[in-house]
């Protein structure tokens, strides 16, 4: 499939979440097939992406550090930018020493892109705050070998409870002051390699983690399936791609109602088990979702 076939919602129906998913690994990523906001049947099926852990196992901290560390590259990016600009324009970085050498005051990774990304130049101050606060640092692995990352607390807000007053700020009080002892969910994403990500919420029990490092739990019977407060699959995920775009294909086009999401009939389906439907298997006078844009 090409593009303009991806962006076609009539040419998914009848296919496998295993096949798009796929396709869309081959274009690139999502940010290729919706390089704008994503159209609202998209938003309505994206669960058929999502998959559901049944067992986590916490990794050791050593694990959790390096991996959650290779994880955030938007994160990297964006601490490229400012290092590269401070030595740039910062007379204290470029003064040299008696022998007439400069040493930078920042150290610039090899790795670094030499131009930062628009993605990255967009980015306000407000927004890389809570780019760089958006794990927890805990990291699990599934029954299937898929890493799963804690978010902050804060990341929890739409998830329970009424709907936040004021976002960024209810989201800095749960993260700051609450935290997460005292919330009642946890937010696990697990990356796809689509620049998008599952993710699933989990009742808290009054804990800061799940588990300690090293031990298993079920979930199952924790895993949070309120129409409204369940976890919903990303076309981008904040810490791939930068919180700009997870706005863009992932917050505006959702709605915040019961029946919104088409879901797969079974949330522990595989991807290969899952096949779009042409119309909302509860509606089907309403028209088909190709038409819902």
């Amino acid at each position: 499939m090409n593009l303009n076939d991806l962006r076609n919602y009539r040419n998914w129906v009848g296919l496998s979440a295993r096949v798009l998913h796929e396709e869309v690994i081959r274009v690139g990523g999502w940010t290729f097939v919706f390089p704008t906001k994503a159209p609202r049947w998209a938003s309505r099926v994206r669960n058929f992406f999502n998959v559901t852990p049944s067992t986590l196992t916490r990794l050791p901290a050593e694990a959790e550090k390096r991996i959650a560390a290779a994880a955030q590259r938007f994160k990297f990016e964006l601490e490229c930018q400012e290092n590269q600009y401070y030595n740039r324009y910062d007379k204290a970085a470029r003064r040299p020493d008696p022998a007439g050498r400069v040493s930078l005051a920042y150290k610039v990774s090899a790795h670094c892109p030499a131009k930062p990304s628009q993605a990255v130049l967009d980015t306000g101050r407000l927004d890389r705050i809570a780019i760089n606060r958006a794990l927890h640092g805990a990291v699990y692995k599934d029954e299937a070998g898929r890493l799963w990352f804690q978010m902050s607390a804060g990341s929890t807000i739409y998830h329970y409870g009424g709907a936040p007053f004021v976002a960024p700020a209810d989201a800095v009080v749960v993260n700051e002051i609450k935290g997460q002892n005292d919330t009642p969910v946890f937010k696990m994403i697990s990356l796809d390699g689509t620049g998008g990500s599952c993710e699933v919420i989990i009742k808290n029990r009054g804990s800061d983690t799940l588990v300690p490092a090293g031990v298993t739990i079920h979930v199952r019977n924790l895993v949070e399936t309120h129409e409204v407060y369940q976890g919903s699959y990303n076309f981008s995920e904040t810490i791939q791609m930068g919180l700009a775009a997870h706005q863009l294909r992932d917050v505006k086009p959702h709605v915040g109602a019961w029946d919104f999401y088409v879901n797969p009939a079974h949330r522990y389906w595989t991807l290969d088990q899952r096949t779009f439907p042409d119309k909302d298997p509860r509606k089907p006078k309403d028209k088909p979702l190709a038409d819902q844009v």
